[in-house]
């Protein structure tokens, strides 16, 4: 059996269209529909529960609660089929798509089965370049801060068939927050194999659009808490690292002043190398503690491989503004540090604390 949760609010305009074409085009199929509202002001949920004697329909009602990723997990939990599609309410997830998911979860058994906007023969309706824009944004910074979802080609979907026990067992790691739940899925459950498959983007037949201001800054939230808050915590280290790579400096020019006039490009190497072994000891105790894989020293030696684009980009800056614009040395050297930090942060990242500890 199959169970279709829909999560809700404000969307009594729209239920009623949807459970009948989910019938028209599950018909045959064994499925239980299990509507999640927040309490709408509206009433939903009073006006679905009168559906419930006529149609496979279970209402839930939550008073005290808010958010669509954790109603989407509550009704994952109340359900009963082994494979349970989420789905909005509002018809721009057009249940036509539904019998395809089902039968790739025939023949393939995966974890997860995403309805993508963005794959070949994938379109969106209606979107002005704004919203485009907004998504694609969106898109880029979560698998520029998740690395489990850079092989996802639409990690921000809500259309999506997942196996259940892939949740359940996993529900204690879970942290719905938002409206980004298969985010939250990819990331915090691991599915081991996801398969993405076109689906056409509706326009919104009745109702408003829940996107707004606040929407966005939970999204970003969302995202540094999938991360560990690793950025932060990245850029804070990087911070301690200028202050030790100019504290350096300042020491080596009280023991020989020549390091910051004509031996500056000595100075500054030094400074350098000094940071750098500050911030890896802070990145492997704390940043990507919970990435780390093999040997240290392995790590180490990465590192210092890896963030040599960065190296070469803070050094030629900091030597160049010295030497050919006779700058103040400890200002070169504060943006050349500047200019190298988000290749390195990009390094990191992508190349070196690239494993989840176990």
């Amino acid at each position: 059996m199959l169970s279709i949760v829909v999560p809700t609010y404000n969307e009594r305009d729209n239920v009623l269209s949807l459970i009948k074409e989910i019938e028209k085009n599950l018909y045959g199929q064994r499925f239980e529909i299990i509507i999640v509202d927040d309490n709408s002001p509206d009433k939903t949920w009073s006006y679905a529960a009168q559906l419930c004697s006529l149609r496979k329909v279970v209402v839930i009602r939550r008073l005290n609660m808010r958010g669509l990723a954790s109603a989407v997990i509550d009704g994952i939990s109340f359900s009963r089929g082994e494979y349970v599609a989420v789905m909005d309410a509002d018809l721009q997830h057009p249940p036509e798509y539904l019998r395809n998911m089902l039968n790739i979860v025939a023949s393939e058994h995966p974890d997860l089965v995403i309805g993508s906007r963005y794959v070949p023969g994938a379109s969106i309706e209606s979107w002005s370049l704004t919203r485009s824009l907004i998504s694609r944004i969106a898109t880029l910074l979560a698998k520029l801060l998740l690395p489990e979802v850079r092989n996802i080609k639409d990690p921000m979907s809500g259309f999506f068939v997942v196996r259940k026990e892939l949740v359940t067992v996993n529900k204690p790691k879970l942290k719905p927050y938002g409206y980004k739940v298969l985010l939250e899925i990819l990331v915090r459950c691991n599915p081991k194999k996801v398969i993405e498959v076109p689906y056409i983007f509706r326009s919104r037949q009745h109702g408003k659009s829940k996107l707004s201001t606040k929407v966005m800054v939970e999204y970003i939230i969302h995202l540094l808490k999938l991360s560990s808050w690793r950025p932060l915590k990245f850029a804070f280290v990087g911070a301690l690292g200028t202050v030790i790579n100019l504290t350096i400096l300042y020491l080596l020019g009280l023991l020989i002043p020549q390091l910051l006039g004509r031996l500056f490009i000595l100075g500054s190497a030094i400074a350098i190398e000094g940071s750098m072994l500050f911030n890896f000891t802070l990145h492997e105790l704390w940043t990507f503690r919970d990435r780390r894989g093999g040997p240290m020293i392995h790590r180490l030696v990465l590192y210092h491989l890896g963030v040599l684009p960065a190296v070469l980009v803070q050094y030629i800056t900091a030597v160049g503004l010295k030497y050919l614009l006779s700058m103040n040395p400890f200002m070169a050297q504060l943006i050349g540090i500047f200019m190298g930090f988000i290749v390195n942060y990009l390094i990191c990242e992508l190349g070196i604390w690239t494993k989840k500890s176990v």
